[in-house]
């Protein structure tokens, strides 16, 4: 690795403390610790990236300094010594413990924790004290019999802070909504040693959305704390004495600390400040300069294949399902269904999908003879019936389901709708009850599986452990298939299983086991007739083996799972694995010759444009750029004489929701001149087989950049994230990454700073591919290349890299404008710019092309002109972007799809930057050859040049004289292959619409918001 010593003078969101002394202030700084004198200047570096401490605060004496530190995968309270020695645990455990306050006396230290909850039901924060010379824990909140104020129904406390005395402990009091948000409206208190009912001291008056936290009292008893507000009015305010404080720049969300009687330390505008509340003097600003030395990976990057030729194996096996008799499996790739004997060979190809459309999740009837399966041939994900011997196709569930299973009998089928719902159908008459909700959103609950006697069934949900944040654990959920009745289970306490999507658990037919998989490796749990746990696991595969989508045979004896990429069959009573052989391979169609005639061409390498063009195409690539000449010779012609041609357009950020969207976010994403994607998470083997479905022609889309599951810590959120607490769990991830040859390795939120490490030393050294996650820091200083949003859901209850009202500050733009490390732009809140042209929600794509869900979604948002608050909102997101842009880093355009608008966002979001101030062609770089240098595709995409991929994309107007024209885009051709979004658009024509599936439009809306709901960011739609 190179390195580059970053100069940082403001700290956004870093908190502070003061010493005792007043000589000293230790600030947290971009996940670093510093020493800073109180007269300013140089400060020193205390603690390495990876303790990630937060939140410190000086003992009384000035001896110690407690923090809250994420290291190895959960927060707990640590102390130090002020030059940053002698860093000691004090709590540990799977709880997370945050927010430490000392003491007057210094004794112990007051801070909120899940302990004492339990890992299945939940673990909403309570108010502990830690005796710091016994190392004794006493919980001060929520003890039986307790008495306090909004316990009649769920609610959290945390921010704990002493009385001056040391006999009371304040803290925030927020109560829990049916949707599991919180209301954090007031401030209580409790005796230090626990003795008594809590008591509610004070309550905000503030707006009605406002929350607060951090409270703090003065010597003297005053209380301030911080007043935030969300979205599109998002802000953080100081309040002392029940009165806002104003102060020269936004206040950061982090505590306020009292340094005597009328003083509060204060970050405002990423400057410590001293402020007197009642502003008989002026501020006080600590200035610091902090040099942080960050390595810079230098690795050799991939060179990508993206027009070889020649047979290739498949990799992309996806929801392989073993037959009853153990003899044949079945799998989707390639965009169909195929079998294939457990002996290996050439598979029987029993189903192909228009290339306009999607299928998955094959699965056996009970007599081996038919197939089910799931396509949106008909518009929306149908449950389908394939007879094996007379190919007939039956219906049996339509209007959006997935992951069908069939009841031992065969009278009842089980699968999911779009809103995650377990819904059971009655085959004989057709009607159908829903059995469970999902416990929570980020994607669907798993496939269901049913008990031997069809009394139950299972599937892998995931628990919400508080309010305060939306991570928990894959659990283990047993549905009554009668009454609906569920119970939940853990692997094991504190363990996940892997994902939400091909971890089962999968009930053996003899009813003794559950197949699932943990830390990326098969295990056996045995189970009571009911379902519950009983016994010792027992893992089946290799130690080094990874382990996806678990089948069973008909006897028990069998277990099919997906290793690496290939289809593996092992005894469930143990021994070696047997490897089955399957020889299925793929092409790429050679692209025919053509010529595109452009009226005009903007071709990514400068700001002119050019008029009458020829671009000439052979077998793909770009061989000549040369002025318009009629009867040149061509094979094939392409005619935009009136239209303008740009570089084919990048979405940056999506994750393939094929399971619900189908073939519609392919086509939509074309449709709106998109050409390449990279997806930011998803399921491993499905994206390995859509990528080579696009890259065969069997899928009509753009060319895609496949990862895998978000690599997570022990808790998750999303369905696509994968549980990690070992470090030989993540290493069997990543040997699926290395045999399905990801193009980008990302971590998530609770992955811990090891995780994070090796990971992108993987990803450089083995894949040459970048590496990166939601966090700026401590990302930088663990070898990653870029964000994928300037701001998303962080381990933190505030990130480094916008405040509360969206600004960020002069250590945020440093970090991307002097390292290579970049920025994939996600701008949310261009989502209001639709109420500017109500008109493109008139659009066919919107109509008809989008599902239900989203059409009505996108007519609602188009209906309401975009506020003050909204447009401000956009204008200080889009703001940072400029400054990037202006000091020479890397922003490339993404959107996150789909949540939000698939292919119309990005429109929106390019609006934005052009409104923003930024030139046509600057705005048009950040979806074309931005994307591709961040990415390293840059020898083969990006502009209209000779000897890169003849990707285009064409559009019925000028956006270098009108720029809301861009949104026109009439085709694309991708690698010279000429795509029209009439002829995406009439694919769809016909398909159900807003009333589809026996819902109504806003029936649909609500569809769609369950779908969206605890996801990283608000869409506002």
């Amino acid at each position: 690795t190179g390195g580059v010593d970053l100069t940082l003078t403001a700290a956004t969101n870093g908190s502070a403390t003061l010493s005792p002394a007043g000589d000293r202030l230790v600030a947290e700084v971009q996940n670093v610790l510093w020493s800073i004198p109180r007269a300013g200047g140089r400060a020193v570096a205390l603690t390495p990236a990876d303790l990630e401490p937060n939140r410190p605060q000086f003992s009384p004496d000035g001896r110690r300094i407690a923090v809250c530190a994420y290291r190895d995968g959960g927060f707990h309270i640590w102390t130090l010594n002020p030059d940053g020695s002698d860093p000691r645990q004090l709590t540990e455990g799977p709880w997370d413990d945050r927010a430490p306050a000392w003491s007057p006396d210094g004794t112990r230290i007051a801070f909120a924790s899940e302990r004492g909850g339990d890992p299945v039901a939940g673990s909403p924060y309570r108010v502990w004290v830690l005796d710091v010379r016994s190392g004794d824990l006493r919980r001060l909140t929520g003890l039986p019999g307790q008495e306090g104020p909004g316990q009649e129904g769920t609610w959290e406390d945390f921010d704990p802070t002493w009385s001056p005395d040391g006999g009371r402990v304040f803290f925030v009091r927020a109560g829990t909504t049916p949707a599991g948000t919180i209301q954090a409206r007031s401030i209580a208190s409790v005796p230090a040693d626990g003795s008594g009912p809590v008591l509610l001291e004070h309550t905000d008056d503030g707006p009605a959305q406002a929350q607060v936290m951090t409270p703090a009292l003065s010597p003297d008893g005053r209380l301030a704390y911080l007043r935030t507000t969300p979205a599109p009015a998002a802000s953080c305010v100081l309040v002392v004495d029940g009165g806002t404080v104003a102060t020269d720049a936004e206040v950061l969300p982090v505590p306020v600390r009292w340094t005597s009687r009328d003083t509060l330390l204060v970050n405002a505008g990423g400057r410590f400040q001293l402020v007197d509340p009642a502003a008989t003097r002026a501020a006080e600003t600590i200035a610091f300069t902090a040099t942080l030395p960050v390595g810079q990976p230098r690795y050799r990057v991939r060179s990508y294949d993206f027009d070889g030729t020649g047979d290739r194996a498949a990799r992309g096996l996806h929801q392989p399902a073993l037959s009853p008799d153990g003899r044949r499996v079945a799998f989707a790739a390639l965009n169909s269904l195929w079998t294939v004997p457990v002996t290996g060979g050439t598979p029987r190809r029993v189903v192909r999908a228009d290339p306009t459309r999607y299928l998955l999740a094959p699965a056996w009837t009970p007599d081996g003879r038919g197939l089910l399966y799931v396509d949106d041939r008909d518009g929306l994900l149908a449950v389908r019936r394939r007879d094996l011997d007379s190919g007939a196709d039956t219906v049996l569930a339509d209007g959006g389901r997935v992951f069908p299973a069939l009841s031992p009998d065969g009278d009842r089928l089980a699968c999911l709708d779009m809103a995650g719902n377990l819904v059971v159908r009655r085959l004989a008459d057709g009607t159908e009850r829903v059995l469970a909700a999902p416990l929570g959103g980020g994607g669907l609950p798993g496939p269901p599986s049913w008990s031997p006697d069809g009394r139950r069934l299972v599937l892998c949900d995931r628990n919400r452990l508080n309010g305060r944040f939306r991570e928990g654990y894959n659990l283990i959920r047993v549905v009554d298939a009668e009454t609906g009745a569920a119970a939940l289970h853990a692997f094991r306490p504190h363990t996940s299983l892997s994902d939400r999507y091909a971890s089962g658990p999968v009930w053996s037919p003899d009813g003794r086991h559950l197949a699932v998989v943990v830390e990326s490796a098969l295990w056996l749990l045995p189970v009571r007739p009911d379902g519950t746990p009983e016994g010792t696991p027992r893992r089946l595969t290799p130690a080094d083996e990874p382990a996806d989508h678990p089948s069973w045979s008909g006897d028990s004896r069998t277990l099919l799972y997906l290793a690496a990429g290939r289809l593996r069959t092992v005894d469930a009573d143990g021994g070696a694995p047997r490897t089955v052989d399957v020889r299925l391979t793929y092409r790429r169609p050679r692209a025919r010759d053509v010529v595109v005639h452009a009226g005009r061409l903007w071709d990514g390498t400068g700001d002119h444009v050019r008029d009458d063009v020829d671009v000439v195409v052979r077998a793909g690539r770009i061989t000549a750029v040369e002025p318009h000449r009629p009867g040149r010779p061509a094979a094939r012609r392409h005619d935009a004489s009136d239209r303008t041609v740009l570089p084919g357009l990048w979405d940056a950020h999506i994750h393939p929701w094929q399971s619900t969207y189908g073939g519609r976010q392919t086509a939509l994403q074309l449709a709106y001149g998109i050409t390449t994607t990279v997806s930011l998470g998803g399921f491993a083997y499905e994206q390995a087989r859509i990528r080579e479905a696009l890259a065969a022609g069997e899928l009509t889309g753009p060319r895609l950049l496949a990862t895998g599951e978000l690599l997570d810590g022990s808790r998750v959120a999303y369905s696509m994230g994968r549980a990690h607490a070992t470090r030989d769990g993540l290493r069997r991830s990543l040997a699926r990454a290395g045999a399905l040859d990801w193009d980008f390795v990302k971590t998530y939120v609770r992955a811990p700073g090891w995780l994070m490490a090796e990971a992108a030393e993987f990803a450089h050294e083995r894949l040459g591919v970048r590496a990166g996650s939601h966090l700026c820091s401590p990302g930088v200083q663990l070898g990653q290349d870029l964000t994928t949003h300037l701001q998303a859901t962080q381990r933190l209850e505030h990130g480094h890299a916008t405040s509360a009202g969206g600004h960020a500050y002069q250590d945020v733009t440093e970090i991307y404008t002097a390292t290579d490390f970049r920025l994939v732009a996600t701008p949310f809140t261009a989502l209001p710019l639709l109420g500017e042209e109500p008109g493109l929600a008139d659009d066919p794509r919107v109509t008809t092309l989008m599902p239900p869900w989203d059409t009505g979604a996108v007519r609602a948002r188009a209906a309401q002109p975009p506020s003050r608050d909204e447009l401000s909102t956009l204008e200080r997101e889009t703001d940072v972007y400029r400054a990037v842009l202006a000091g020479g880093g890397v922003v490339a355009l993404g959107t996150d799809q789909p949540l939000v608008p698939v292919g119309l966002h990005l429109h929106l979001a390019l609006r934005a930057l052009h409104r923003a101030g930024l030139g046509v062609a600057e705005t048009l770089r950040t979806a074309t050859v931005l994307p591709a240098r961040a990415f390293g595709a840059e020898d083969d995409l990006g502009t209209v040049t000779e000897g890169r991929l003849a990707d285009l994309t064409v559009v019925d107007g000028d956006p270098f004289t009108d720029f809301s024209s861009l949104v026109r885009t009439v085709a694309v051709l991708r690698g010279g292959e000429p795509v029209e979004q009439a002829a995406l658009v009439a694919a769809f024509a016909g398909a159900p619409g807003p009333r589809a599936g026996g819902r109504t439009a806003e029936e649909w809306r609500e569809v769609g918001r369950l779908l969206r709901r605890e996801g990283c960011c608000d869409g506002g739609w």
